[in-house]
């Protein structure tokens, strides 16, 4: 497994991680404790970090015309699909 790759799949458990947190704002299904915490801190903070990151790596990449193989171009554009709205939070 290459970086690029390991990286993308970190950024999607982040990115799963950002919508648990985001619908734990509105309907408590985790219980509270390390668990809770775990999951919020993952989706507020190294969700947006590590997504920001791997999106701009990817970007570079493609505009190189260099990116490795062994990414699945679902994980690419759903990892950029959570991009938008975490952009959109974060500038707000």
């Amino acid at each position: 497994m290459n970086k690029l790759s390991f990286w993308h799949k970190l950024a999607f458990i982040a990115n799963i991680c950002w919508l648990l947190t985001w619908i734990l704002k509105y309907y408590v299904f985790i219980p509270k404790g390390d668990l809770q915490s775990t999951v919020i801190i993952t989706g507020l903070v190294i969700a947006n970090i590590v997504n920001g990151f791997v999106n701009l790596w990817t970007g570079f990449l493609l505009s190189q015309r260099k990116l490795p193989a062994g990414i699945p171009g679902w994980l690419m554009i759903t990892n950029f699909i959570f991009l938008i709205p975490q952009l959109y939070l974060f500038f707000k």
